[in-house]
């Protein structure tokens, strides 16, 4: 297997890592004695001592005034978890959702979220990995490791983790290295030919000063859709995983104030990525299979099949690498205050293409020269401390972001037939000499962006009384982007200017069929600047009964940084074929309201939390599907108002049950404001004024049980079993009825038995236990569409596709431990 090159910085950081940790060996000799002697953790801690980082300090979770669902290392490995989308189950009002590549993995929480096919567009739903910012949720779409915690902070968190989390924060903590030496390993094998592992090690490499991890892991598997292609066609099963990954950190500890942890990071995947399926098939089905035989489209549509209709192969290519550094530093000033540096490089590619149409005609697909880079370098640096009374802590963060893409539309060999037959003839391209749509000619995109980011920020919590603290908090932030962009098409536009010509028009409901290539954009260059600079910040107050009971309230206000659209964007809400040389939009601000209580029962063996929240957005940023790409529009307002509950049971040694509800109405105010923009002509999203946001479920309800028991002697037996419930969303920006997604349940669970000191286990899984089949996200078929969703529409007409949620996996996981 070939891993790729890779950056030469990290590649040195892990090789010195490596070179490091081989001195384990000798040192886990001296150790082997004292780690066979040690008592193994019970891992009934009380659910009371959760503690989090959600104020960037640590705290008992049933002290913090903010909703966070935080899932302990017990809890990820009972459920499986490796990456960001398998914590949906685990936390209510969490959706993460993938469509056109695992790069385009989007988070949303109470609804609020953004698609990430738009890379121009930055998340609402910030990630941090080890205290690094990602710059996109994709980004952040890897194995995650050997996991600590994580917590799911929920509502805007603009003043301690900056931009881009008006709708929350994913905040993921790994295992640091530790002075005792200790190994592990996993093997798994599952269904659809699946099967990997992975490897720790970790100790001392020079004595109580310096120690180490290494992580290594593979994990291959075939992938879930069938595939139905043209005969001779070289296509893979979609949504295969083939990937590879090493993370390596360095623990310097010289002394007992000051400490440095250094990680190096590399991962690399070769998957084929993702299909799309049909879930109603409209009067193109008929032409396309009439043309080129059965099969090439399903008519009807039969996605429970998981039957993927294409000619070209889905390819894609990530690599995923980064360092950091972060060093803690107790000062013998203000109290022993502590400084905390967290400095980081980072570099995310990703090149691939495949099949744009989704059936096994030839009309329209992506080379694979089509390209998303990211460079990031960031550093943040914070100095907090306490007095008897006041907890404290002023920062500051900058980030220097580099992104380069492009993307290529390329004509296929049976387009023209295509639309030869759907026009009856091309009537438009009468009289035009050679052929209009050569086969690979076609649009070229080609977007650099250059963004840098600064911010101060400030946090105090005052001890009015034993009973009584308040909290303030502050942040500026000023941003600046610079994009520059260069849109070209290899045949020129030929046949749209001939089209126009003969039309007499450049509107795009005459003669957009003819215009996949648009000459207007011929060698077309373009340049934009954007800077922005905002305030936020939060007052809380908090008032403790007594030690088992807390009552909140809070005010916070976040930001989601506006943008540019790196696509060919026309004027008139796309509907024209002039180009619009403003592809800006608006920052997105929120501002939220929040009440709660946090209280522990039953002799500290439950914890029951819960909150009303109010959120106003203004400027929210919709990304919506054109039929050939995606573009950000800003809408006036978007409200999210509901409840949030959380409760965990730890009854007896070995047993804990937790749950979860979220109601979350979010929706589009139809006010006059919204309506100007939504329902302007030519606008497709007209439906959208008093409606629900996509993907925004009304109820999200969650509920866990994980139970180990002596089985015989020293071995013990464990199930776990997670469930989600979540009522009827709609998967489409545009609301287009056709695209619901009905109420459904997943259920994951796993059953094993294992040493009781922890040494090894043996464990049977399985996700998504029932098959239930669910669509992520729907979208209108590409040339295959021909009816808005419009009180008027005709829906019959139209071919409509969805992603769909990865059936039922199961297998069996073999760990052992020293």
């Amino acid at each position: 297997m070939m891993y790729g090159r890779g950056n030469a910085a990290t590649r040195r950081a892990l090789l010195s890592i490596g070179a490091g940790m081989a001195a384990l060996g000798a040192a886990g000799a001296t150790h082997a004695a004292q780690a066979a002697a040690a008592p193994a953790a019970s891992g009934d801690i009380a659910v009371g001592e959760v503690i989090v980082t959600a104020q960037k300090r640590e705290q008992n979770l049933q002290n913090v005034p903010v909703v966070v669902t935080a899932l302990s290392a017990r809890q990820l490995r009972d459920a499986g978890v490796h990456d960001i989308k398998d914590l949906t189950v685990l936390t209510p009002g969490l959706t993460v959702t993938s469509t056109g590549s695992e790069g385009s993995t989007t988070a949303r929480i109470r609804g609020v979220g953004t698609v990430s096919d738009n890379i121009g567009l930055e998340d609402s739903v910030g990630v941090v990995i080890d205290g690094v910012y990602r710059p996109r949720n994709g980004v952040a779409f890897n194995d995650l490791g050997e996991l600590s915690d994580i917590e799911v902070l929920k509502g805007p968190q603009g003043t301690l983790f900056g931009k881009n989390t008006t709708a929350g924060v994913i905040q993921i903590t790994t295992l640091r290295p530790k002075f005792v030496f200790g190994a592990e390993g996993e093997a798994t094998f599952s269904n659809y030919n699946g099967y990997g592992g992975s490897v720790s090690v970790t100790g001392p490499i020079a004595g109580d000063k310096l120690a180490g991890r290494l992580y290594i892991a593979d994990r291959q598997r075939d992938g879930y859709y069938n595939v139905s292609a043209p005969t001779g066609s070289d296509v893979h099963r979609p949504n295969d995983q083939h990937m590879f990954t090493v993370r390596g950190q360095l623990l310097w500890q010289p002394t007992s104030d000051f400490d440095v942890n250094f990680i190096a990071d590399y991962t690399k995947r070769n998957d084929h990525c993702c299909a799309a399926v049909p879930i109603q098939t409209g009067a193109a089905a008929g032409l396309l299979n009439t043309l080129f035989g059965a099969g090439t489209t399903p008519n009807p549509a039969n996605p429970k099949s998981y039957t993927a209709f294409l000619n070209r192969d889905l390819v894609e290519n990530i690599r995923d690498e980064g360092v950091s550094a972060e060093a803690h530093w107790k000062t013998p000033w203000l109290n022993n205050a502590t400084l905390t540096s967290i400095t980081a490089y980072r570099e995310w590619h990703n090149q691939g293409g495949g099949d744009t149409d989704a059936t096994a005609a030839d009309l329209l697909f992506t080379p694979n020269d089509n390209f998303n880079s990211f460079k990031q370098f960031s550093e943040e640096l914070r100095y907090a401390g306490s007095t008897s009374r006041l907890d404290w802590m002023v920062g500051a963060f900058f980030s220097h972001e580099t992104l380069d893409q492009r993307v290529d539309q390329a004509f296929g060999s049976d387009l023209d037939t295509f639309l030869g037959a759907l026009t009856g003839g091309l009537p438009l391209l009468a009289g035009f000499s050679g052929d209009p749509f050569p086969v690979g000619k076609g649009s070229i995109g080609v977007y650099h962006q250059v963004e840098h980011s600064e911010s101060v920020f400030t946090q105090e919590s005052f001890k009015v009384t034993d009973q009584l603290e308040l909290t303030g908090g502050i942040r500026y932030t000023h941003e600046h982007k610079a994009l520059s962009s260069f849109y070209d098409n290899t045949d020129n536009g030929a046949a749209c200017a001939y089209a126009q010509n003969a039309a007499g028009t450049s509107d795009k409901a005459v003669v957009g069929l003819y215009c996949l290539t648009n000459p207007a954009f011929n060698n077309l260059t373009d340049s934009q600047r954007l800077s922005e600079e905002t305030v936020t910040g939060t007052v809380k107050a908090a008032y403790r009964f007594n030690r088992d009971l807390m009552v909140y309230g809070s005010y916070s206000r976040g930001y989601l940084v506006g943008g540019f659209n790196l696509a060919a964007v026309t004027t008139q809400n796309n509907s024209t074929l002039t180009p619009e040389l403003d592809t800006s939009f608006q920052p997105e601000h929120v501002n939220a309201f929040e009440i709660g209580e946090k209280a522990t029962l039953l002799d500290r063996r439950m914890t029951l939390n819960a909150a009303v929240f109010y959120q106003d957005y203004r400027d929210f940023q919709l990304n919506a599907f054109t039929g050939t790409e995606f573009i950000v529009t800003s809408i006036p307002q978007v409200v999210s108002k509901g409840v949030e509950v959380d409760v965990a049971y730890n009854p007896v040694r070995g047993l804990l049950l937790n749950g979860g509800l979220t109601y979350a109405d979010t929706y589009y105010p139809n006010s006059a404001k919204n309506r100007a923009v939504l329902q302007a002509p030519g606008s497709p999203l007209n439906l959208l004024p008093g409606q629900r946001v996509s993907l925004a479920p009304l109820w999200s309800l969650t509920g866990g049980v994980s139970y180990t028991h002596p089985l015989v002697g020293d071995v013990d037996w464990k199930v776990a079993t997670d469930a989600k419930f979540v009522t009827s969303y709609n998967t489409g920006s545009d609301l287009d009825p056709n695209k619901v997604q009905k109420d459904f349940t997943l259920v994951n669970a796993r059953v094993g038995i294992a040493a009781h000191n922890g040494g090894w286990a043996v464990e049977l899984w399985a996700t998504n236990l029932f098959n239930q089949y669910y669509k992520q996200v729907a979208f209108d078929g590409v040339y295959q569409t021909f009816s808005s969703p419009l009180p008027n529409s005709v829906p019959s007409l139209n071919t409509y596709y969805a992603f769909l949620g990865q059936p039922r996996m199961f297998g069996a996981t073999l760990r052992v431990k020293y």
